[in-house]
């Protein structure tokens, strides 16, 4: 409790510092990059009404996360839970929305999730990514079905410059191992990046046998192989077509908190896979238009003690297809008035089937149609966003017994904000959209009257933002409301007659003063299910980071803290997570201009903390990597 109260002190000492001074010293910090999230177009942070983030390259190798929940800890709107170590059951919370809740796309692709509406990308490899761009509050204006606590835009590394290779190797704590290689470029009209790596771990227990002392106390390990391919050819001086494709097997070792015999075994095999053929092509002077059209396949198989297993969440053998085509345009009217509009289609498959003893089976097809239009205007000191978009889902079930279920439910999102510019450094924004949220194929399976109804949301933004040459701070008020929200009642049933709200304000900023480089954010929330009249499980009221950081000469030294407060566990229990705050240390060294060495000390008081009741997570880990990228 001591480091959480001296954490938030801190944080707001410097903001209050940073943000009315400006310093006299050199500028590394890129305060406000171009972005794509927000309206489909590419413009300055600073101009973009919603509350955006970025993360570069540079700050993902900084980093040295192990995980994409890892790098992604500690930004404003984002907690996460996990089941236990790399490659577990991992759920991210946006604006304390449910996990289900966030849209993720991976080069303007939307990501595929599972019958559960869990994410595929929670172990995706850093290695392959480029640029983050995190959209924070509802935006199924733009996004549509889920896109409620906000959406994490991937960008993957493409390859430009003169053609040549790059890689790493990471050894760290708990046996683990990363290694990647790449090879990228340009020649002449073709651009391209190949890459492939293998990560593995021998982990450590996943649950704390101390409190659920059915599982098997040995350490669930990870393994990872992965490969992609980015291949992109100008056809004319206006357009591109290209191809790219990601492959990724793993191989994860779990605990089950219920199991017959404290020996069992548990693992689970994963496939995922990508594909995405798309043309880029500037129609006129105006009018920019692209589209993608894409196939992913995942297959999930659960084991224990080696055969197949049907498990509470799946049967055994769970496999999802996804076919789509997105259709999305920027035109520009004058110099003031930006269009963007377009279309997306997708057709999910999910097939589970059952073991050799247990034989059920369960189908469902999903097929979504999506329209969207918006504008951004621009008069003097304000300007103007709106975004409305119609989303029509048609759904077929077919369970165990061969009943067939159908339903065509419909909705339409929209999206309002203005912004007013105060002065060359202050800006004030605000919106209030809407957006809706669509059962999930594990909510149909149990009960199939929910797939002609919605999750509804109501959202209000009011924020104000300063930027200057070296400092950047942005305040946001945000409020969230939910009606039909599904979730399972007393008899583990899905039903969708609950509602909750989440009330709170995110605080960004980041400055480089004296030569530090400060970066930090803080969010205090009130995460609450108005149904059972207490909090939203595993989502802290208050929760925050502090990054300090500072060149000297080749040499890089740096220091991280994250802080959360304590956090109901579960609806279904009495457990509470207690707040906790970790300390990292990290350096770097210049070896030359292509090769750099870094050094990183997680957890440093070696802290015991859970993310779930009942697991456990990393104690104190160094890890160590050499990076090699040419210059």
């Amino acid at each position: 409790m001591f480091f959480l109260k001296l954490y938030f002190k801190v944080f707001i000492g410097l903001c209050a510092f940073f943000a009315f001074y400006s310093s006299l010293y050199s500028q590394e910090l890129e305060l406000s990059p171009v972005v794509v999230t927000d309206v489909f177009n590419n413009l300055n942070l600073s101009d973009v009404l919603a509350s955006v983030s970025v993360i570069s390259r540079n700050q993902i190798e900084k980093s040295q996360a192990a995980t994409l929940a890892d790098l992604l800890q500690g930004e404003a709107g984002i907690e996460f839970g996990r089941n236990g170590g790399i490659g577990s059951t991992t759920s991210f919370f946006l604006r304390g929305q449910d996990s289900k809740n966030v849209a993720v796309y991976i080069d303007g692709v939307r990501s595929q999730v599972d019958q559960l509406g869990s994410l595929q990308i929670t172990d995706l490899p850093l290695a392959q990514i480029e640029t983050i761009e995190i959209l924070r509050g509802n935006s199924a204006a733009l996004y549509g079905d889920s896109a409620i606590g906000g959406v994490i835009n991937i960008f993957t590394r493409q390859g430009s410059g003169k053609p040549a290779p790059y890689g790493s190797v990471t050894f760290g704590g708990y046996g683990l191992k990363d290694v990647n290689t790449g090879y990228g470029g340009s020649v002449d009209d073709f651009k391209f990046n190949l890459q492939a790596g293998n990560l593995t771990s021998s982990g450590f227990s996943a649950i704390d046998t101390s409190q659920k002392t059915a599982a098997n106390p040995d350490s669930d390990g990870y393994l990872s192989n992965y490969f992609s391919m980015n291949l992109e050819r100008k056809i004319s001086a206006s357009s591109s077509i290209g191809f790219r494709a990601n492959h990724r097997y793993s191989d994860i070792e779990y605990d089950y908190s219920d199991s017959t015999l404290t020996t069992d075994t548990h693992n689970q095999t994963k496939t995922n896979d990508l594909y995405v053929l798309y043309l880029h092509t500037l129609v006129d002077q105006n009018w920019r238009s692209n589209i993608d059209v894409s196939n992913s396949k995942m297959e999930y198989e659960d084991f224990l003690n080696g055969s197949r297993n049907k498990t509470n969440y799946g049967f055994g053998l769970n496999e999802g297809n996804q076919k789509s085509i997105r259709w999305f345009n920027t035109y520009t009217l004058g110099e003031k008035t930006i269009l963007n509009f377009g279309a997306d289609f997708s057709e999910d498959e999910f097939v589970f089937t059952g073991t050799s003893t247990n034989t059920d089976s369960y189908s469902m097809k999903r097929f979504s149609r999506g329209y969207f239009i918006g504008a951004t205007y621009s008069l003097q000191r304000w300007s103007f966003q709106t975004n409305i978009r119609k989303d029509d889902i048609e759904i077929t079930s077919k369970d165990a017994s061969s009943t067939v279920t159908s339903t065509s439910p419909k909705s339409t999102s929209g999206l309002l904000g203005v912004g007013f510019q105060i002065d060359p450094h202050w800006k004030l924004t605000s919106s209030i959209s809407n957006g809706f949220s669509s059962p999930t194929a594990y909510n149909v399976l149990y009960n199939t009257n929910l797939t002609g109804n919605f999750e509804k949301f109501q959202a209000k933004e009011l924020g104000l933002s300063y930027l200057n040459a070296l400092q950047s701070l942005r305040m946001v008020y945000f409020e969230t409301k939910t009606q039909n929200s599904i979730d399972m009642d007393d008899n583990y049933v899905s039903s969708n007659t609950y509602s909750s709200e989440n009330k709170g304000i995110e605080i960004t900023g980041q400055t480089e003063w004296a030569g530090y480089r400060v970066k930090g954010s803080l969010v205090f929330q009130n995460p609450w299910s108005v149904t059972y009249d207490e909090a939203l499980a595993r989502r802290a009221k208050r929760y925050g980071s502090l990054d300090v950081s500072k060149s000297v000469g080749e040499y890089e030294f740096g220091s991280r803290m994250y802080a959360a407060s304590e956090r109901k566990d579960s609806h279904w229990s009495t457990d509470m997570l207690s707040g906790y705050a970790l300390l990292s240390v990290y350096s770097s060294k210049k070896l030359d201009k292509d090769w750099t060495a870094r050094f990183k000390l997680d957890n440093l008081f070696d802290k015991d903390y859970q993310l779930a009741y009942g697991y456990n997570t990393p104690g104190r880990t160094l890890s160590a990597a050499l990076v090699y990228q040419p210059q």
